[in-house]
């Protein structure tokens, strides 16, 4: 009679198969869902974050006292950028010499805040072309002998930075430009690629 007993007591195979189904079901249901929600929250951090961009001047007069780089620093994302501030070069260089695009301590450059940036009002700025010391610098004057230098291929002007900025959302943003004038930069392919952003989402 005992032996009729634990029989009946057993739970049926077939029960307990069921039972293992429903919990991998339900695991790999809570995933696809935990991973739904992660990309979906994703996706709005990118549509609603804060894109900033510099629009760099597409050439750089030399018949003034000095030289002027006209920037417009813009916020073409959705929500505000906070804490905007930058490091930028902006000065002459001979042929052969490359840009270190090294912003460290023993690299002289100017420092950029423009505070918080609202979409759709852009920030316009001037950056002067100068000669960086290790402890000043001095406004480079574009003299007759200086055009012509840039002209023959002897010289060239430079012009780069990198933006930092944080979103709403308390992520950190970085936007990097390069643009230069005149034929001794050579492989223009290196300030080229130096124009980059940070990478989509947080």
């Amino acid at each position: 009679m005992a032996k009729d007993n634990d029989r009946t007591d057993r739970t049926p195979w077939w029960k307990i198969f069921l039972e293992v189904a429903a919990v991998l079901v339900l695991v790999v249901y809570t995933t696809f869902a935990g991973l739904q929600w992660e990309s979906m929250h994703d996706a709005l951090l990118v549509d609603q974050r804060a894109w900033v961009s510099v629009a760099f001047p597409s050439g750089f007069p030399l018949e003034g006292s000095s030289i002027p780089a006209s920037i417009q620093i813009a916020n073409t994302g959705k929500t505000p950028a906070k804490d905007v501030e930058g490091d930028i070069v902006a000065t002459v260089l001979k042929k052969g010499e490359e840009p270190s695009f090294d912003f460290s301590t023993g690299h002289p450059h100017n420092r950029l805040y423009a505070g918080a940036i609202f979409p759709n009002a852009p920030i316009n700025t001037v950056i002067t072309v100068v000669r960086y010391g290790s402890q000043t610098s001095e406004s480079i004057i574009p003299t007759p002998e200086l055009r012509q230098q840039i002209a023959s291929g002897e010289s060239y002007i430079i012009f780069y930075g990198k933006i930092t900025y944080v979103d709403v959302f308390g992520a950190s943003h970085w936007t990097a430009f390069c643009t230069g004038s005149g034929s001794a930069m050579g492989d223009i392919r290196k300030c080229l690629s130096y124009n980059d952003v940070d990478k989509i989402g947080r």
